[in-house]
């Protein structure tokens, strides 16, 4: 197999988030169920999920879709404030050094995640991602592509870079994200994260390694390793 492009999650993936997605998931947690959620509740059923999916999954009685659509946006607005003023919300470590690698080999990369529009948006600016990718060929949540893990979103991410999702490396972190890649029949997934939940991600299909950060690893000799397998 010959590597051709990379699709990146966003949330835990390109940024390090996780701590401030778990604050905000708490607060809607203990809104819906009288209690925060958990690690592991976290990265099974909620990590990588579309927001008003993972609310769903939590309620214990059934919510109009108006009142789920105000709980997704209170969320995510809140996730946003934090975004705003926390030093949490960067580049993971590495990343810079990492798209501009994929940039100057001329590689097609682009972005596959669960976030709406504005948020996207917002990300875009705060991080100066217009410089490496084109938001344009970006997958996010506009309401017409399931959510992970079914694989529409890395389906439309490898169409929208003109490749065979085949012959596209995924960067993840997240369960539903795995099973989204490999349902969209990428072999060659890259999971993210601490020791512990590289523990658990490491052992789904198509995982191949399993990364801390993007600090050690580099475009060329990732493709020259894909190339040899």
């Amino acid at each position: 197999m010959k590597l051709q492009g990379v699709i990146f999650d966003f949330n835990g993936v390109i940024v390090d988030d996780y701590p401030l997605q778990k604050v905000a998931w708490d607060k809607v947690s203990l809104k819906l169920r009288g209690r925060g959620v958990s690690d592991e509740e976290m990265m099974q059923n909620i990590r990588g999920v579309q927001t008003k999916e993972a609310i769903r999954w939590m309620l214990k009685n059934p919510l109009t879709e108006e009142e789920i659509a105000s709980i997704a946006k209170e969320k995510e607005d809140y996730v946003k404030r934090l975004y705003a003023v926390s030093p949490l919300f960067c580049l993971n470590k590495g990343l810079n050094r990492f798209f501009d690698e994929l940039k100057k080999n001329h590689i097609p990369h682009t972005i596959a995640t669960s976030a709406n529009l504005k948020n996207l948006q917002f990300s875009f600016s705060k991080l100066g991602l217009s410089q490496w990718f084109n938001i344009s060929e970006v997958v996010y949540n506009d309401g017409n592509c399931k959510s992970k893990p079914a694989p529409d979103a890395y389906l439309l991410a490898a169409k929208k870079i003109k490749l065979d999702p085949k012959v596209c490396v995924v960067f993840e972190d997240a369960v539903s994200g795995i099973i989204a890649a490999y349902a969209a029949g990428i072999r060659y997934i890259i999971a993210i994260g601490n020791d512990e939940r590289l523990a658990v991600l490491k052992k789904l299909p198509g995982v191949v390694k399993g990364i801390h950060n993007f600090s050690k690893l580099k475009v060329n000799e990732l493709f020259a390793q894909v190339a040899n397998r």
